[in-house]
């Protein structure tokens, strides 16, 4: 199992003031130590029009990132790729590719901030459907010469890629929350899956209806690969763990899992400022796991056995997860 990471970068909280550039120094420079400290992965999200310049075009920071580092795979966590022409994605991942040498992973996800969408004038409501369409017209663009493809939102004849991608295809992953009703979508696209923060009850009901859904579709149980997120805030006791995990969702979670809908029940509806004794809510702040070093591992364990291809884990504590977690799984 891999074990990739981020840096908290341009995506300042509102309690610790910083300067733009600096936090896209900091970015590049984080990634560089975590490759040094022995991560696999490095990548960052994507949101647009923030007050705190929270990255807007990850690939674009991710091309200096390359010029970093020589072995991380650099990754997008998720890129709204709705947002995109897929073909214009499809040009700058590949260049990436090349000047990285064929180091990209694109995690793709739909977004959910509907102000992304009226900014761009795109339609929110034919996310989901677009967002299948174009990565299947990645998927094509970068492993084909030339293709053609007649879907219901996108249409491509005889259409040529270049600069052409090192990886044939580029490394696809369809990032989909934490519902079923996106498990099942993955699975019967065959997709890989890589799963929200959730709890690991949750977490194995999502993996068990991605693969039914996968082998329902015909898929090989090999063609269904999964990933997670899983922020772990780890401490000497619990008490010193939750106290960490409070802090984060005090200063950085609570805004954005609360005041942007990402919250969604399993009929598809985006929650916008829930109580906090909201099951979702709770299921949220149960998914940031609270625990000693041992008992992270006994965790992440668990993930391992799921079929776990990578865990992307938080910025936070990374020199400690590098020096105590990762040599248990490289045993």
């Amino acid at each position: 199992m891999e074990f990739w990471t981020t840096s908290i970068g341009v995506a300042k909280m509102r309690p610790i003031p910083g300067a733009l550039g600096d936090g896209y120094d900091k970015f590049v420079n984080d990634a560089a130590e975590a490759e040094a400290l022995g991560f696999d992965g490095y990548g960052s999200g994507e949101h647009h029009f923030m007050y705190d310049e929270f990255m807007p075009i990850p690939l674009q920071a991710m091309a200096a990132v390359a010029a970093k580092t020589s072995k991380l795979r650099l990754s997008t966590n998720a890129m709204l790729l709705p947002l995109y022409d897929p073909m214009e994605a499809a040009e700058i991942a590949a260049t990436l590719d090349v000047l990285s040498n064929g180091r990209v992973s694109l995690g793709l996800g739909m977004g959910y901030r509907p102000y992304e969408f009226d900014g761009f004038g795109t339609r929110k409501t034919t996310r989901g459907a677009r967002l299948r369409e174009a990565m299947e017209v990645l998927r094509l663009a970068t492993s084909q010469d030339s293709f053609s493809y007649h879907g219901k939102h996108y249409q491509y004849e005889n259409e040529r890629l270049q600069p052409r991608s090192i990886q044939r295809p580029i490394d696809l992953w369809f990032c989909g929350g934490t519902s079923l009703q996106g498990a099942r979508r993955a699975g019967a696209a065959g997709l890989g899956y890589w799963l929200a923060n959730s709890p690991f009850d949750h977490t194995e009901n999502i993996v068990k209806e991605y693969r039914k859904a996968g082998e329902d579709a015909g898929f090989a149980a090999s063609d269904l690969r999964i990933a997670s997120f899983k922020d772990v805030c780890i401490g000497n006791t619990m008490a010193e763990a939750e106290g960490l995990r409070q802090m984060l969702m005090d200063s950085f979670y609570d805004e954005h899992i609360l005041g942007y809908g990402y919250l969604v029940d399993e009929n598809g509806k985006n929650l916008y400022n829930p109580a906090k004794d909201h099951p979702l809510y709770r299921r949220f702040v149960s998914s940031l796991y609270c625990g000693t070093v041992e008992t992270v591992i006994e965790e992440l364990k668990r993930y391992e056995a799921l079929g776990m291809e990578m865990i992307f884990l938080p910025s936070q504590q990374r020199e400690l997860i590098a020096k105590e977690i990762l040599p248990e799984f490289r045993k």
